[in-house]
């Protein structure tokens, strides 16, 4: 079982045409032998945002503080 505290992990900052003031961290991928979930922490900025998309595959949302759009 893995324990980590989620900002132990080293974020990605991702930025672009279609994203702004976003960071992402894998809390769990492919690399601890999940090769069918990635659980993902985002941190999106005041005004920042992403894309509006759709996946084949199931995909939660969960807001920890603040308000977003879904």
């Amino acid at each position: 079982m893995k324990i980590t505290h989620y900002s132990d992990i080293e974020p990605t900052a991702f930025n672009g045409d279609a994203v702004k003031g976003v960071k992402g961290r894998v809390a769990i991928g492919k690399n601890d032998g999940a090769d069918n979930f990635c659980m993902r922490i985002f941190e999106v900025e005041p005004e920042g945002y992403t894309p509006r998309h759709a996946h084949d595959w199931e995909h939660e949302i969960l807001f920890f503080s603040g308000k977003g759009d879904v």
